[in-house]
């Protein structure tokens, strides 16, 4: 493992998704598009401010990158043209997309599993791009 590592991330799977739960930092962001690269990737994060963010990438192609809620700080086209999903204000961004995720894909992350023991992997430096 790098001394010290960048990020580290713990990953699993659950009905058919893997996912990677990153513990500290704020660099997964940067391999949406190589994590997309067999499919569609996403990339939820809340800092300690609770300001949020999500990264979209498709068949390896980074997407989207937006702050729900925020429109005038994305990066690519809109959440709304890019995947359908809109913010009412009524949660949090990162629970209004997780929410979204759950009931549009199907995708859902039980709490049990952000406390399981999982394979652990650490990136050495953001990817560039």
């Amino acid at each position: 493992m790098p001394t010290p590592p960048d990020t580290i991330v713990r990953a699993g799977s659950v009905a058919g998704w893997a996912y990677a739960l990153e513990e500290f930092g704020c660099r997964t962001g940067s391999y949406v598009a190589e994590l997309s690269e067999r499919g569609r990737a996403f990339v939820v994060h809340r800092n300690a401010k609770g300001f949020s963010r999500v990264d979209y990438g498709l068949h390896g192609k980074a997407v989207t990158s937006f702050e729900p809620g925020m429109p005038h700080l994305t990066n690519g086209p809109s959440a709304e043209v890019a995947l359908g999903f809109v913010h009412r204000g009524d949660e949090v961004g990162d629970v209004a997309f997780l929410r979204f995720l759950e009931g549009e894909l199907g995708i859902y992350l039980p709490w049990e599993e952000t406390e399981a023991e999982l394979p652990t992997a650490a990136f050495s430096h953001a990817a560039v791009g």
